[in-house]
C-alpha cells in the first residue's frame, strides 16, 4: 500500500502488481477513467479543492500535503500542486518520488544482550554438570565405604538416579531385627523390656483425698496389684490420714478405691477396686535374693504424671534395719540403688525374672546422700497382707503402745545415759497406761533381754502375744543427775491392730 494512503487513509490506491488491474476506488467524488487510466477531476464542480477535500483535508496551512505540516516535502513545499490547494494529477501522483523510510534502529545492542544471556545459560549449564560430576564421585565413594562399625546402622545409600537426572540417595529407618520376645533365656532371666511388659500392667497410681475447701489431692503414690479381683497393696504411709482414695491402673482407668486395712510397724496397707479383670504381679522370695543382682523399680516418681517410670540398679545390701520419719517402728529391709523418688512408694522392686520381691518404701531423705532406697522384703509383707485381707489389721502380733527412738553409743557417753529406747509418748490405751512409766524414761530391759536400740524391742515384742505380761525396767535421769534412777513396771502386752 502508498504510503500516502497508509497514512490518511483516503487517497486512491494501486492495483498489485500480480493482477494487472488498477484499485478503482477513489475518493469520493472522484472517478476513474479506464481509456486513460487516469483519475477524472472533482464530478459536480470545476473548482479542484471542492467538497471534503478542500482546506481542511489536503489543502490549507493544516493539510498533509501542504503548508508548514507537510510530511512529504521540505520546508512545507507541496510536491503536488501550488500551495493554494490540492490538485490531483495522476501523472505527477505516480511519478512523485517516494520519501525515504526512517532507518530502523541497529539491532546490534539487542543482539548483544541476547548473547549475553546465551552465555549465560550456558555457563550455569556448565557448573551444574561438573557438581553433578563430583556429587557421583563422592556418592560412589561413599556407596562403598562402610558408616560405622554397626551394621544395623539407620541409615543407607544407594545410588540412583530419578528422571531428571538428578541423584536422589534415599534415607530409610530401619526396623529392629525380628526377635522372638517370648524367648526366654536358658537361666529364666528376662530382658529389661520383656520385664516392663510383663509387670507394668500390675502397678497402679494411688491419689489421696482429704475433704477440704480444696479439690486438690493430698498426695500421691504407687501400688501392686496382687488378685484379679482388686486387691492392691502399697505403703501404709502412702495412704494415712485418707478420707477418699483413688486408684489409676496403668491404662489410665481410675477406681475409686477402700482401704482394707494398714500396718504401720511394717509400712504395709491394702486398698480394693471392684474390677475383676486385673493382671495380678507375679511374687518371689526376697529370701533368695544376693546382694549384686540387677533388680528394677516401677512405680510414679512425682505422681501420676510419671506413672509407669522405669529403673534399674543392684541389691545393694540385705536386712538393712532403719527407721524412718514416717514410722517409729524398726523396719528391716532391701537396699537397692534403683532410683526411688516420692510418689515411688509402694510401687514393685522387681528381680530379672519378673518376679516382685519387695514393695519400694521411703528414700532416705538428705542431701548428702544418693542412690540409697529401700524395699519391704516380700517375705515380711506378704503375711502381712494376708492379716490385713483376712482381718482389716495383723491379728496377734503385741505392741506396748508407745513411740520410741533409740539412745545410740555417742548420745549415751555425752549424756552418761545407758543405751536402749526413750519413749517418745504413750498412748492412753497402750500397754504402760496407768503406770509410773512417763515420756523421756528409756527402756533397757524387756523381761530378761537387755534392750540397747529399737530392733531389740521389736524383736522381744515379735516374741511375745498380746495379753502377756511383762516387767519392763526403764532409766530416768534428771538435770542435775541428782534423781537419776531405775525402776521396774509390770505391763500387760496390748493387741497390734495397726
Amino acid at each position: 500500500m502508498d504510503e500516502k494512503n497508509e497514512m490518511n487513509g483516503a487517497a486512491p490506491e494501486e492495483n498489485s502488481a500480480q493482477n494487472g488491474e488498477r484499485n478503482t476506488n477513489a475518493p469520493s467524488g472522484w472517478s476513474y477513467s479506464a481509456n486513460t487510466n487516469q483519475y477524472k477531476s472533482y464530478e459536480g464542480t470545476s473548482q479542484q479543492n471542492a467538497g471534503a477535500y478542500s482546506q481542511n483535508s489536503y489543502g490549507g496551512q493544516n493539510g498533509y500535503y501542504s503548508g508548514q505540516t507537510n510530511y512529504y516535502s521540505n520546508n512545507g513545499a507541496n510536491p503536488y500542486g501550488n500551495n493554494n490547494g490540492y490538485q490531483w494529477d495522476f501523472n505527477r501522483y505516480e511519478s512523485a518520488s517516494v520519501p525515504n523510510k526512517p532507518k530502523k534502529k541497529s539491532s546490534g545492542k539487542g543482539f548483544r544482550v541476547f548473547l549475553g544471556i546465551i552465555a549465560a545459560v550456558l555457563g550455569c549449564c556448565v557448573i551444574a554438570l561438573a557438581a553433578f560430576g563430583i556429587m557421583s564421585l563422592a556418592n560412589g565413594a561413599l556407596s562403598k565405604t562402610p558408616l560405622g562399625n554397626n551394621p544395623g546402622s539407620s541409615f543407607t545409600q544407594s545410588q540412583q538416579s530419578n528422571e531428571s537426572g538428578n541423584q536422589t540417595p534415599p534415607l530409610s529407618l530401619e526396623g529392629k531385627p525380628s526377635s522372638d520376645e517370648s524367648v526366654v533365656s536358658t537361666d529364666g532371666k528376662l530382658s529389661a523390656t520383656q520385664i516392663y511388659k510383663q509387670v507394668s500392667p500390675s502397678v497402679v497410681g494411688v491419689v489421696v483425698y482429704q475433704y477440704s475447701q480444696s479439690f486438690e489431692p493430698v498426695g500421691e503414690g504407687s501400688g501392686i496389684v496382687v488378685s484379679p479381683d482388686g486387691y492392691v497393696i502399697t505403703n501404709a504411709h502412702v495412704v494415712k490420714g485418707a478420707e477418699a482414695i483413688k486408684v489409676v491402673l496403668y491404662n489410665e482407668e481410675e477406681y475409686e478405691a477402700r482401704l482394707i486395712g494398714s500396718d504401720s510397724q511394717t509400712d504395709i496397707a491394702v486398698l480394693k477396686i471392684e474390677e475383676k479383670n486385673l493382671t495380678p504381679a507375679e511374687l518371689g522370695d526376697s529370701n533368695q535374693i544376693e546382694v549384686g543382682e540387677t533388680v528394677y523399680a516401677i512405680g510414679n516418681p512425682g505422681g501420676i504424671a510419671l506413672q509407669s517410670s522405669f529403673t534399674d540398679g543392684i541389691v545393694s545390701g540385705l536386712n538393712r534395719v532403719i527407721t524412718t520419719k514416717d514410722s517409729s517402728y524398726a523396719m528391716t529391709v532391701i537396699q537397692t540403688n534403683a532410683a526411688i523418688n516420692p510418689g515411688n512408694s509402694g510401687g514393685a522392686l522387681v528381680n530379672e525374672y519378673g518376679q516382685v520381691i519387695g514393695i519400694t518404701s521411703s528414700k532416705l531423705v538428705s542431701t548428702d546422700y544418693e542412690g540409697i532406697g529401700f524395699a519391704i522384703p516380700t517375705a515380711t509383707a506378704v503375711p502381712i497382707v494376708q492379716e490385713i485381707i483376712k482381718n482389716g489389721y495383723v491379728s496377734g502380733r503385741a505392741m506396748l503402745g508407745i513411740t520410741g527412738k533409740s539412745i545410740d553409743s555417742v548420745e549415751a557417753r555425752y549424756y552418761n545415759i545407758p543405751l536402749g529406747v526413750q519413749i517418745v509418748s504413750i498412748n492412753s490405751d497402750g500397754a504402760f497406761g496407768g503406770t509410773e512409766a512417763a515420756a523421756g524414761d528409756i527402756i533397757i530391759r524387756f523381761g530378761e533381754t537387755e534392750i540397747t536400740s529399737m530392733e531389740d524391742l521389736q524383736s522381744c515384742l515379735a516374741d511375745s502375744k498380746p495379753g502377756e505380761e511383762v516387767e519392763v525396767t526403764l532409766y530416768r535421769y534428771s538435770a542435775t543427775k541428782n534423781n537419776d534412777r531405775t525402776f521396774t513396771v509390770t505391763v500387760k502386752l496390748v493387741e497390734n491392730k495397726g
